[in-house]
């Protein structure tokens, strides 16, 4: 008789568990998977795809064609993509004025939530 492992048990991490304790240290990748994994319930392996698929999801907007922004409520930020202006600027060693084409960048803006964990 073959015994099969109990599936782990789910659990909603919500917004009221926010203010759980700090973490000290900057986590590696593979930390932040487990980490996730383990207040979740999936497997690891679930999560990277997740994860995966996120920063897929985020490409597809921020490319030339895409809509340009996306809002990622549940973890605080905006992600958008912004075209900057050509200008003026000047070379501090010379003082010579020196010319800034026009680019565009990728700006990540947080939201109220985040802003709110800074100052809790």
């Amino acid at each position: 008789m073959v015994k099969k492992a109990m599936p782990k048990k789910r659990v909603n991490v919500t917004s009221d568990q926010a203010h759980l304790a700090a973490i000290k240290r900057k986590q590696t990748k593979v930390e932040v998977e487990k980490t996730i994994a383990e207040e979740t319930g999936l497997t690891r392996k679930d999560v990277s795809a997740v994860l995966s698929s996120l920063g897929a999801l985020t490409k597809r907007h921020i490319m030339k064609r895409g809509s340009g922004e996306l809002t990622l409520p549940s973890i605080g930020v905006k992600v958008r993509r912004v075209q900057r202006k050509a200008r003026m600027a000047r070379n501090p060693q010379t003082g010579q004025a020196v010319r800034v084409p026009a680019k565009t960048v990728i700006k990540a803006t947080p939201l109220k939530p985040l802003k709110d964990a800074l100052a809790a």
